[in-house]
């Protein structure tokens, strides 16, 4: 079985600026996410590593590491490109035939590979869905405690008494694994399908996969200082 691993990478954002060319621990955050693809391939025999960016930093980086890399043309680099679009740009580029696509964000550096193993195996031995997406527990979060976004004054909501073990228990993609099969992909692309339903452009069957990591999505100062502090504290265990 073949992998194309994407990781997409790009300049600018608005929230923290260049958040993938932050440092963590002296090492760009995307850097992370490199070793994590690379580290897989060791034990998967079949995956393919590429880097999708706009960043010449990001291309100098992978020219030195001798890392696949594929240039982002300007259209897919501002930030209402689709995520599919950019998936579709590099799968061409790269013209091979893969079984399985795993995109991997640059922005996520705490990762688990035990996680992308239980995703594949998971494809290989159920022929039926297309796609897995590794999910949390919003858990506090809610939208039962939520309240709509206001500054002047608190709005009110009907008070149902929820306790926390009685509420309806929702999850979320917390971005760490994104692994769908090729032929799926190729198929949808172009569809109206992908605009009408969240992830659809992953294929019809998509598997939840819950997972109760300590996952970090940088879009903000906050999130790299945590991030930071998850990075050092594996790092520090590692050694002991």
């Amino acid at each position: 079985m073949s992998i194309f691993s994407l990781i997409t990478i790009r300049e600018g954002s608005k929230g923290l600026k260049n958040k993938c060319l932050q440092k963590i621990c002296g090492r760009y955050v995307f850097e992370y996410t490199v070793d994590y693809s690379l580290g897989l391939s060791k034990n998967i025999e079949g995956l393919f590593t590429v880097v999708s960016s706009d960043s010449r930093t990001v291309e100098d980086y992978c020219l030195k590491y001798g890392i696949n890399f594929i240039k982002r043309p300007p259209e897919l680099a501002v930030d209402y490109a689709k995520i599919e679009d950019v998936i579709y740009d590099a799968h061409k580029k790269v013209d091979r035939e893969f079984d399985y696509i795993s995109l991997l964000y640059g922005n996520i550096p705490v990762r688990y590979p035990e996680e992308f193993l239980k995703a594949y195996n998971f494809l290989l031995n159920n022929s039926d869905y297309d796609c897995v997406l590794s999910m949390q527990n919003v858990e506090k979060y809610n939208p039962a405690w939520m309240h709509k976004l206001r500054g002047d004054c608190l709005p009110l909501k009907e008070n149902k008494g929820y306790r926390r073990q009685d509420l309806k228990q929702f999850m979320i993609h917390d971005g760490h694994t994104v692994l769908f099969r090729s032929k799926k992909f190729l198929e949808f692309k172009g569809r109206s399908l992908k605009d009408d339903v969240m992830h659809g452009v992953f294929g019809e069957k998509i598997k939840p996969m819950l997972n109760d990591k300590l996952i970090v999505d940088i879009d903000t100062e906050r999130d790299l200082l945590l991030a930071e502090a998850v990075v050092e504290f594996r790092k520090n265990k590692s050694k002991n």
